[in-house]
């Protein structure tokens, strides 16, 4: 995400969000969130390839 604004105070805020740190148990939590396989679009699935291919054929839309 890049931040927008033209207003002086704004854009000091959007500098001033590196003040924290992660600890050892907050970088355990996130690399607990791997699943080891993607979560949106698993490219190694046939069936999923055709489904976003042929999405517009597809009367119910889904999403991806």
């Amino acid at each position: 995400m890049i931040p927008k604004s033209v207003h002086k105070e704004r854009m000091e805020e959007n500098l001033s969000i590196w003040d924290f740190a992660l600890d050892e148990e907050d970088m355990k939590k996130i690399t607990a969130l791997d699943q080891g396989v993607p979560s949106m679009l698993d490219t190694r699935k046939v069936s999923e390839v055709k489904r976003v291919y042929d999405y517009l054929n597809n009367p119910v839309l889904t999403s991806l």
